[in-house]
């Protein structure tokens, strides 16, 4: 939608942290679930670029984690009034749920993460929420490229001069980023574990 482009969430560069955006009771809820969630998680493995040829939104980046389906107390937090509004009020317009569910994501083996890609249509918005992280360093962090919105990513893979910041928000606070539009990609794991819940939201 043209009007995230005019939102405060981009003219501030597309992606922001929020210490407190979930509150300790739904936090507590989340992490419980997650854990649950875990048992049933799927392992995804993709060594090969399949999507070079699609410089735009979707295609499969190369990635190495687990993820399961999210489950009620996600289900609350993705319906939350108060999320909805804070979105609202931060992209400059009306957001919605993108889906029913969002989902859980465990990056616990060493060299686990997502390549570089921008998300799917339907995924303008991602409110990325930290549930756990042991790693003492940089793995498992979000890496944007704020200066790269409308660059194919194919000239984004083989470029080897890329600007990228590194946003590692701790366990408790959540990122917000326009996925649809920022070029952004988990940097590898080290060591540790790090463990997040995702949804997506579009722009209504």
């Amino acid at each position: 939608m043209p009007w995230l482009r005019r939102g405060p969430l981009f003219r501030g560069g597309g992606v922001a942290v929020y210490d407190a955006l979930v509150d300790g009771r739904t936090f507590a809820g989340l992490c419980a679930e997650a854990r649950a969630h875990y048992a049933c998680a799927d392992r995804q493995v993709c060594d090969v670029v399949t999507s070079d040829h699609c410089d735009g939104r979707g295609g499969v980046p190369p990635r190495q984690l687990c993820t399961a389906g999210g489950g009620p107390v996600q289900d609350d937090w993705y319906r939350s009034p108060a999320l909805h509004a804070f979105l609202r009020e931060l992209c400059g317009g009306p957001i919605r749920p993108s889906g029913s569910r969002g989902s859980y994501s465990y990056y616990v083996e060493p060299a686990d993460h997502l390549g570089l890609h921008l998300d799917i249509v339907t995924c303008d918005v991602t409110v990325i929420s930290v549930l756990a992280d042991s790693s003492p360093d940089n793995g498992g962090a979000l890496a944007v490229q704020r200066g790269n919105v409308g660059v194919p990513l194919s000239v984004l893979r083989r470029s080897a001069r890329v600007e990228e910041e590194v946003v590692k928000a701790p366990a408790g606070s959540s990122i917000v980023i326009l996925g649809g539009l920022v070029p952004h990609r988990v940097l590898p794991l080290t060591t540790g574990q790090r463990v997040i819940s995702a949804l997506c939201f579009e722009a209504a």
